[in-house]
Order: structure tokens, then sequence, then C-alpha cells
């Protein structure tokens, strides 16, 4: 009975012994699994890191081509509106005076001129420095301001010269008239800029 008991004890430790064998090799089985996985996870995550910095590198690029394009876009677009400012004074001051003495026009009519196609340029130049397609930036506002301090830059020292007659008699007052029109023109138009920027605040705010 004795030796049984240990042959019987001697088997139990055998499978004990073969129990702790077959868990130390799941155990290193699933060791190797986490490990493959993890190395796995940290070559993406590599992989993952490598491209984002060559996303980051490229939108760095895009940026300052597009910060270079913007800034060339706006030299160029500061140099034709140049253009179009010194056309627009040479059509101002060459070519409407002499049309209208060429064509024998009543010089009156120099005034009409003037404001018309003052108030056409300036409308057309401030919307294309805007970049906007409507009218919506404050161009007409800017375009009756200008083309009314054109036509009074003009008219003024035409009537002092004499150059100019009044069919009403006293150019004297036509004059002070029109300096106080000129003087609540500008008076609106900033007031009006203001109160404009103001709203703008109110509603970002």
């Amino acid at each position: 009975m004795a030796s049984e008991e240990v042959n019987e004890l001697e088997k139990s430790v055998d499978e004990l012994n073969q129990q702790r064998l077959d868990l130390e090799n799941e155990i290193n089985n699933l060791n190797l699994l986490k490990i493959e996985k993890l190395r796995s996870i940290n070559d993406e995550l590599k992989n993952k890191i490598e491209w984002m910095d060559k996303e980051r590198i490229k939108a760095t690029k895009e940026r300052d081509n597009l910060l270079r394009k913007v800034r060339h876009s706006n030299e160029k677009s500061w140099k034709n509106a140049l253009k179009m400012i010194v056309f627009l004074g040479f059509l101002d001051l060459v070519v409407i005076p002499v049309i209208i003495i060429l064509l024998s026009i009543p010089l009156q009519w120099i005034f009409v001129s003037l404001g018309l196609v003052t108030f056409l340029g300036i409308m057309l130049i401030v919307n294309y420095m805007s970049g906007t397609s409507p009218f919506n930036t404050g161009e007409i506002r800017k375009a009756i301001t200008v083309s009314l301090l054109t036509v009074y830059l003009a008219f003024v020292p035409l009537m002092a010269l004499g150059m100019v007659t009044s069919p009403l008699g006293n150019s004297q007052i036509i004059v002070t008239n029109f300096t106080w029109l000129m003087g609540a023109v500008i008076v609106v138009y900033f007031s009006t800029r203001s109160l404009e920027e103001y709203i703008m605040g109110k509603k970002e705010g």
C-alpha cells in the first residue's frame, strides 16, 4: 500500500509539473503575442508619425507658397490700381478738357464729365481693390465723395479765375453753397463709416 501511495504521489507530482510546464509555455506564448502586437502597434505609430511629419512639412510649404502668392497678388493689385488711377487722372485732366475745347462744348459741361468719369472710375478701382464682385464694401459711398471732391477742386479755381461764369449771377454764393455741400458730404462719409465699423464690431462681439 505504501508503494502504491508513493506511485500515486509521484504521478500527481508529474502531472502538476506537466501542468506547470504547460502554463509556462502558454504564458510564454502569450508574452510573445503581446510583444508582437506591441511591436506592430509601435511600427504603426512610427508610420503615422512619419506621415504626419510629411503632411506638416507639406502644409507648411503650401502655406508659405500661399502667403507668397497673396503678397505678390497684393503687390500686383496695388500696381494695377495705381495704373488705373493714373489713367483716370489722364482722362480727367487731359482727355475731357481737350474734347470739350475741340468740340466747342460749353465749359460748364466739364464738371458733368469730370463727375461721371470720376464716379465710375473710383467705383471700379475700389471694387477691384476690395476683391469682391458685388458693390457692398462702400464703393458707391467712396465714389460719390471722390467725384464730388474732384468736381469741387475743378470748379472753385475755374470760377475764381473767371473762366466759368454762372448763369444765375452771383458766383460767390454758388462757391459757398458748394463748399457747405462738400463739408456735409465729407462729414456724412466719415460718420457713416464709423457707424458701420461700430455695428460690425457689435455683431462680431
